[in-house]
This record gives C-alpha cells, structure tokens and sequence, in this order.
C-alpha cells in the first residue's frame, strides 16, 4: 500500500503515520487539525486537503479489508483441508454402519445421557427435561 499522499494544496503526507483529523471550530474557513504520529503539535491543514485525505484513507482501508479477507479465506481453506477429509469419511463410514452397531451407538448415548445428567443438579440436566 502507497503510504505517501500529494493532497490538493501540494502538501505530501506520509498516511501511515496519521491518528486523526479534527474539524476546527472556532474558525471559519473550514479548516482541519491533522494529527500524525511523532509530531507534537497539529498540523493545519485546509478543507479540501481533509476531505482528500479522508477518501484516500477510506480507498485504502476498504481495499485493506478486501485484500486480508481473501488472504484469510484462503488460508483457513489450506487449513480446513485435512479436517474435512476426514469428516468425509466420517460421515461415510456412518452411512456404512451396520443397523445392530448403530443401535448398539444409540443405547450407549442414551446412557452416557443418563449419566450426565444424573450427576447435574436438578434444574440444570443438560439432557432430561427435570
């Protein structure tokens, strides 16, 4: 990302060091407070060179934004893959399953439940309705 900026009035900005822009009011020519990084004091700056600024500065987020979403997608994606190879077959081995060892899967569960929820206070079982 270009982090310097030419603004209307033919100052040059150097954009990764701005923290903020202030509206001033207490004149009436429009004019703004720009606030960089490193600089004790504002910088005065006029109202179109504001309003360059902060389009330019919303261009770039927005495009910031896009770029590290899809760069973000992309990897969770890469990191994704081998999980979901393995739910695959996961899933296609309990499509293959035997009826009697998905009963047999069926009874366990319904007793883990009963255990569970045995050991919870009342008002509090997670899978009986007391």
């Amino acid at each position: 990302m270009n982090t310097i900026a030419k603004l209307p009035s033919g100052k040059v900005l150097d954009t990764s060091r701005f923290v903020a822009l202030i509206p001033l009011t207490n004149t009436d020519n429009g004019s703004y407070d720009l606030i960089l990084e490193g600089y004790s004091t504002p910088i005065n700056i006029e109202a179109s060179d504001a309003h360059a600024l902060e389009q330019l500065l919303q261009s770039n987020q927005t495009g910031v934004q896009a770029r590290d979403t899809i760069v973000y997608d992309q990897e969770q994606l890469k990191r994704n893959q081998r999980p979901l190879e393995l739910l695959a077959k996961r899933i296609e081995l309990h499509r293959n399953m035997p009826k009697e060892e998905a009963q047999q899967r069926r009874e366990l569960f319904e007793e883990f439940k009963k255990i569970i929820d045995a050991e919870r206070p009342s008002g509090q079982k997670l899978y009986s309705k007391q």
